[in-house]
């Protein structure tokens, strides 16, 4: 806002009564020569044409005993002419606040704290600006969508106010420093005091919480180097209740950035940052960020400040890198959300429940239970990624799974007729694979793992990536099986279905299907990072 600017006009002014209680300085009736004038602008050059412009007493209380005691004066009010000018004949004695708004543009102005002086006329020039909105962060003791008011002590100031996500949101408020005083309905009022509203900003007024943690990309304990670069790596970062208090309602709303710091200190650009999970009474969250490489001796710094607005990247699980379906399960099941950047593929759940999961939350099922992948039959030219698979690129997966029993054979997921993850208590873990050839008969493919690593009641990490027939990556936890498939004839053509899970009783978690190769350094550090204990990496205060 502009700096306020107080001229001597020079005019004589002399007293004379108003129609109100108030006094005012003077009266300019006799010489024509107005107690307060100046030109108004917006904040393009433009002269603020027309604005309504208000005097207001410094005792004035918008919040009065009746509606006739809240209207000013009409000596009060006036209007801006073509080229901005106004004026007033007379105005309150001692302090007052010059009001204005300009309706078409949406402008405002609030000049606090003018003193006007008996026979010393004053010029006020200034500029209006746009309304910012001020979000005042509360304790938990609000309930979400409480109602109430606002006002602006001195002012003609009243808006409406609702808490939304832990805040209590005051919009359209002229850029200023003020005292505001909010009544919240079934409670006493309460102040803020020096409150300041920029131009057309969101401004959070309140206690500033910030956090800032050291995450190394050190490789996890016992493994000195990776054969490959790994890069654009999703890792997730977890946070308890030794990091942060989770009992404020402070750390639910505000800003997550992360950036990547190296050995020598230098800084690079934000990296996406995604907040998948948030659970108070479980005093847990969890972000994903994508990571460029992790064969380094950098460190990841995440802050968070909760006088920012919340802004998480899309592009954590980027489609480019052939990301086709990412399932968390952390933001419930109606219907389970599709992490991948484009988020093509919803799941829609019959009899599922969440469940304690791996990374956040999971999902339970029983035998009948089932998650269909919404629009997932048949591939659809309009969109960059689909859930087909033909047989002769690349394909995989990652999972999490947690079996109930081991006394019967189950079915994790399928894609009839395309590619399937079962179990069977003779065989273990099965991946099929239907390969369908022109010249001969088809060929189904069906890695085994074995039972080695499979207990009832225990989460068990599933990996599967497919260059061709003979170049595959198969992980149980993080063991490689060292196994040629099974080839098993097959006649017909592919069944027109979607991907569904379902078919098994237990839990299931962190499901991702892709259309690439993930070699073997990714597979057994997707592992180690999701693992349920032995966290890597491992948060530090910075």
């Amino acid at each position: 806002m502009d700096t306020l600017k107080y001229f001597l006009a020079g005019f004589v002014a002399l007293f004379v009564g108003c129609s109100s209680n108030s006094q005012v300085a003077g009266n300019s009736a006799e010489t024509g020569s107005p107690e307060l004038a100046g030109v108004l602008m917006l904040n393009d050059g433009k002269p603020a044409a027309y604005a309504k412009v208000q005097c207001v007493p410094g005792n004035y209380n918008i919040i009065a005993a009746s509606e006739a005691e809240q209207v000013l004066p009409s000596a009060f009010e006036t209007e801006t002419d073509e080229n901005g000018n106004y004026e007033f004949d007379s105005i309150p004695s001692g302090n007052f606040s010059l009001e204005a708004f300009h309706q078409e543009s949406g402008q405002m102005l609030l000049l606090q704290n003018l003193n006007a002086e008996e026979d010393e006329p004053l010029a006020v020039n200034d500029t209006l600006q746009g309304p910012g909105t001020v979000k005042l962060l509360v304790s938990g003791a609000f309930r979400e969508n409480q109602s109430g008011e606002a006002i602006v002590i001195g002012t003609t100031i009243r808006r409406s106010v609702s808490v939304q996500n832990g805040k209590i949101v005051v919009d359209s408020l002229p850029a200023d420093t003020f005292e505001l005083v909010v009544y919240m309905d079934g409670m006493s009022p309460f102040g803020f005091k020096d409150v300041s509203v920029k131009p057309e900003e969101t401004t959070v007024w309140g206690d500033s919480v910030t956090y800032t943690f050291k995450v190394p990309l050190a490789l996890p304990e016992g493994i000195d180097s990776l054969g490959t670069v790994v890069s654009d790596f999703p890792l997730a970062i977890r946070l308890t209740e030794k990091e942060i208090a989770f009992d404020s309602a402070e750390v639910v709303n505000g800003r997550w950035e992360a950036v990547r710091i190296s050995k020598d200190g230098n800084r690079s650009k934000k990296l996406p940052i995604a907040q998948t999970y948030f659970d108070a009474s479980a005093k847990e969250a969890v972000f994903w960020v994508s990571v460029d490489s992790l064969n380094v001796s950098d460190s990841l710094e995440l802050h968070f400040d909760n006088t920012m607005d919340p802004a998480y990247a899309k592009d954590v699980f980027p489609t480019n890198r052939s990301y086709s379906l990412v399932w968390h399960f952390d933001s419930g099941l109606e219907p389970v959300g599709d992490g991948a950047e484009k988020g093509y593929f919803a799941g829609l759940p019959t009899g599922v429940v969440p469940a304690d999961g791996v990374v956040g939350k999971g999902a339970k099922l029983d035998e009948g239970d089932v998650i269909v992948a919404e629009n997932s039959s048949a591939a659809d030219s309009s969109r960059k990624v689909n859930l087909n698979y033909d047989g002769s690129g690349y394909f995989c997966f990652s999972v999490w799974v947690k079996l109930d029993n081991l006394e019967e054979k189950q079915t994790f997921f399928e894609k009839s007729k395309e590619y399937a993850l079962r179990y069977d208590p003779e065989k273990g873990f099965v991946v099929d694979l239907w390969v369908p050839d022109s010249s001969s008969d088809s060929v189904k493919y069906a890695w085994l793992s074995g039972m080695s690593d499979i207990k009832a009641g225990e989460w068990v990490y599933v990996a599967f990536s497919r260059h061709t027939i003979s170049q595959s990556n198969f992980y149980v936890n993080d063991r490689k099986i060292e196994t040629e498939p099974e080839q098993i004839a097959w006649t017909g053509v592919r069944d027109i279905a979607d991907f569904e899970v379902g078919g098994f009783t237990g839990t299931i978690d962190e499901l991702m299907l892709g259309s690439c190769f993930r070699d073997e350094d990714w597979t057994r550090l997707t592992y180690l990072n999701q693992r349920p204990e032995n966290y890597w990496p491992a948060l530090s205060a910075r």
